[in-house]
């Protein structure tokens, strides 16, 4: 991974990047130049890890360009992939508020990615110093937490083909797209739900042949939209797989 200082053009991409998520419009210009002048490029290369889990928590980011997963690792060594975040998305926000705990995941990138690197402690400084942009952090903490909750309870009492179709339609939402991408291995996804590899394959092979999927594997054509989210029921719209 590769960390430089940004320059005047990215520092306004920044700004447009940070404005775009509630808490930092209760920063003054004052606050938001201090925290832009603090913060780095980092770039890295498809499949570099970002941060580790359980080390210092220097940086949370923002995505410049590429795509970075959120995965844990089981005692097997197998990856488990919690969630992705593309352009304009903040990664590892929770991690800077966190007292000494480290990162609460592993970030590695899926595509050769560019972020900004916003210092914790600066962050730190700002929430102490500026009651409102912290009160909306601790709401969009708040929140996550809920969407947590919310999975939680819907795995409980939810089948293998429901949690496929709540992962695909998040993918489509995600990606803006009916034609979806796997952000991670079918194994991983698979640990993320809660079921077994076959299961996934499975369940794609009888919604592809239902022709609820189109019959390609890659990209996945989400044809009957209508289909995935009457299987997953009312929960959808409260459901965000992976929200931490």
């Amino acid at each position: 991974m590769h960390e430089t200082r940004i320059q005047n053009d990215e520092a306004r991409s920044l700004r447009e990047r940070l404005l775009a998520h509630d808490p930092f419009r209760c920063l003054s210009r004052r606050e938001l130049d201090s925290l832009i002048g603090t913060t780095v490029r980092l770039e890295a290369r498809g499949g570099e890890i970002l941060f580790n889990e359980g080390d210092p928590a220097r940086y949370c980011a923002v995505v410049e360009m590429g795509e970075i997963a959120g995965v844990r690792y089981t005692e097997s060594g197998d990856e488990k992939f919690f969630c992705s975040h593309g352009p304009g998305r903040l990664v590892a926000l929770t991690a800077a508020f966190l007292n000494g705990s480290g990162y609460i995941m592993s970030y590695r990138t899926t595509l050769p990615s560019r972020v900004f690197g916003v210092p914790s402690k600066q962050l730190r400084v700002l929430a102490e110093a500026n009651g409102p942009f912290a009160a909306r952090l601790l709401e969009q903490t708040s929140e996550r937490l809920q969407r947590t909750f919310n999975q939680v309870d819907f795995f409980t009492a939810s089948s293998a083909e429901q949690r496929v179709a709540a992962f695909l339609l998040q993918l489509y939402e995600e990606q803006g797209s009916r034609e979806v991408r796997l952000p991670c291995r079918q194994k991983q996804v698979a640990l993320m739900l809660g079921v077994r590899e076959e299961t996934v394959s499975r369940v794609l092979s009888d919604f592809r042949r239902e022709g609820v999927l189109a019959p390609g594997r890659s990209p996945i054509g989400l044809q009957d939209l209508d289909f995935l989210q009457q299987l997953v029921g009312p929960q959808h719209g409260a459901l965000t797989l992976g929200a931490l």
